[in-house]
């Protein structure tokens, strides 16, 4: 295969473009807490037809040319996104949840889906065309659908990732996403057929459910036995990466081969990778990064690329989209929660991040576009809504989740400060601290140890810059505890960065109060953001001095109204 010098030219020059922009714009969008996808979208809009293409239309095509090698390396760039958001599917915590789960899931499936379907079906100006099948079932997946790793990242950046309302949005995502992607995988199966019949429906459905099957259980075994294997006989991560990348690009393969779409494959590969209990999250994020730094900005940015908003946009259609997506999903988590006791703070703000489409609505959109399922000025509108619920969850979750009364940490934590515990693991560390809330507070060390601990096997709590904030909620607790421990050398407690917990909060909560405990835990969390301030606490050797440190903390002082 010969390259010319042109070809060399333009690709290389085009990559490095669309990188550097992207860079800016995710940077930009990232230090006002946005998702930096939305940012990198953004500015593959403004490279695009609808700005940088509009002044200079002869070197946009020059340097974006709509075939080549750039096009493969985009299309590699999805594969490579469908395998970080598998990743994120954590199987164990979706099979170890309760009521709430099971049900959010269901109805934020079944209500949004009905509502897309019904809408597109009846009302041209929302789907863009007459009564078509495909369409309607393709807006009854876009409903639905949602953007994990924008969920993720919103959930961090409100400071609620680590709690319980913050888990059950994140794992009633998880079990959207792998429902969704198996029911648009059938779609795109049954529009390449040519028959929209209900058989070749169920047929198409059918077999990429089997297939799912023998992916999640034959192919985990195999990987499951596989991974320690590459860990100790290769050079760490770089053998685990590999690992991740060949089985995610054999899957895809292998899905493309029987006429299900690779992205499936490429999805179900990082869900069994992300799965193994052998994969920390320390290499979890160094796969992560490998992708968002290079494959993701390239593929973001190409979406910006393909629309012209200028001649492509319908504002009543994308605002249509928007409003059923946002209302269909809130009302599916208002019943939710009413069958399992939630509050109705909590069903509202699961509602909330539940409706958050984002990317994955947009490459749902990409396909059915690429399908004829839809018309480039849907698609347009798809790309708005998903911008527009990226961009509004955030803010509106900051606003419902205000607690009732504030509570003051310093308050909490005093008298409950145990400095250098002579522990070598969390479950040690964990029981130690479980018998300091008995003697301080009445309750049952073991019947804490136990909730802490089951927590902990749901989802860990170590948040990174050596900090972890184990926590549970507890019928017979009235008011909320707070202890902090410190360990010089350290307590595995997985954390994203792999760094060893040596500050630990452990959080004890009213089981029916879970604003309090999102509170505390977002106050813990925006305190230890502060490098010095974790500092401080490890340096500290008394209950004073902890106190002290923390009331002369600047970033403790601008949270809680000390000093001026």
């Amino acid at each position: 295969m010969h390259i010319s010098s042109n070809e060399i030219l333009t690709l290389l020059v085009s990559i490095s473009i669309m990188l550097i922009v992207a860079k800016v714009f995710s940077e930009f969008f990232s230090r006002f807490k946005m998702p930096a996808v939305i940012g990198q979208i953004i500015a593959g809009i403004l490279l695009g037809p609808t700005f940088f293409g509009h002044l200079a239309p002869n070197f946009f095509t020059w340097l974006f040319p709509s075939t080549g090698y750039l096009r493969g390396i985009v299309f590699l760039g999805l594969i490579f996104i469908m395998v970080k958001v598998g990743i994120e599917v954590e199987l164990s915590s979706i099979f170890k949840q309760g009521k709430s789960i099971a049900a959010v899931s269901l109805f934020s499936i079944l209500i949004p889906c009905i509502a897309g379907f019904v809408v597109s079906w009846y009302i041209p100006a929302f789907s863009g065309t007459y009564k078509s099948l495909p369409t309607s079932l393709f807006f009854a997946i876009v409903t639905a659908i949602t953007a994990l790793p924008v969920i993720a990242t919103i959930l961090l950046d409100v400071k609620i990732f680590h709690s319980d309302l913050g888990m059950i949005i994140l794992t009633s995502a998880m079990v959207n996403d792998i429902i969704g992607w198996i029911f648009f995988s059938s779609l795109i199966k049954t529009v390449e057929t040519g028959s929209i019949a209900i058989v070749s429906i169920l047929t198409s459905l059918g077999l990429t459910i089997f297939i799912t099957i023998v992916i999640l259980t034959i192919f985990r075994y195999v990987i499951n036995e596989l991974l320690p294997v590459v860990q100790a006989r290769t050079e760490w991560p770089g053998g685990v990466i590999t690992l991740c990348l060949v089985l995610s690009m054999f899957l895809a393969s292998l899905t493309e081969s029987i006429g299900i779409h690779a992205f499936l494959g490429a999805f179900m590969g990082g869900i069994i990778m992300g799965d193994s209990p052998h994969l920390n999250a320390h290499t979890k994020e160094i796969i992560n990064q490998f992708i968002d730094n290079f494959f993701s900005p390239l593929f973001f940015v190409s979406i910006g690329l393909g629309i012209n908003l200028i001649t492509q946009l319908s504002l009543v259609q994308s605002f249509l989209i928007t409003l059923v997506v946002v209302i269909s999903n809130i009302i599916a988590c208002l019943i939710a929660g009413k069958i399992s006791n939630n509050t109705y703070t909590d069903s509202l703000a699961i509602g909330i991040g539940m409706s958050t489409s984002g990317t994955m609505g947009i490459i749902v959109g990409i396909f059915a576009l690429q399908y004829g399922i839809i018309n480039a000025t849907t698609y347009s509108s798809i790309v708005v809504m998903a911008i527009a619920t990226s961009l509004l969850s955030g803010p509106l979750l900051k606003l419902i989740l205000k607690p009732k009364e504030e509570v003051s940490l310093i308050e909490l934590l005093d008298n409950n400060y145990i400095p250098d515990c002579a522990c070598t693991n969390r479950n040690e560390l964990i029981q130690q601290l479980s018998q300091h809330i008995q003697s301080r507070y009445g309750y049952d060390a073991q019947q804490v140890g136990h909730a802490i601990i089951e927590r902990e096997q749901l989802m860990s709590t170590g948040i990174g810059q050596y900090v972890a904030i184990p926590h549970a909620r507890l019928v017979e607790c009235k008011k909320p505890v707070v202890v902090c421990a410190t360990n010089p050398q350290g307590l595995d407690f997985d954390a994203p960065d792999g760094k060893p917990a040596k500050v630990i909060f452990m959080v004890i909560t009213p089981q029916h109060d879970n604003d309090v405990q999102i509170f505390i835990i977002s106050k813990i969390a925006q305190l230890c953001s502060n490098p010095n301030v974790v500092s401080q606490i490890l340096n500290a050797k008394t209950n004073n001095e902890f106190i002290a440190n923390l009331k002369t903390s600047t970033h403790l002082m601008a949270m809680e109204g000390y000093g001026t």
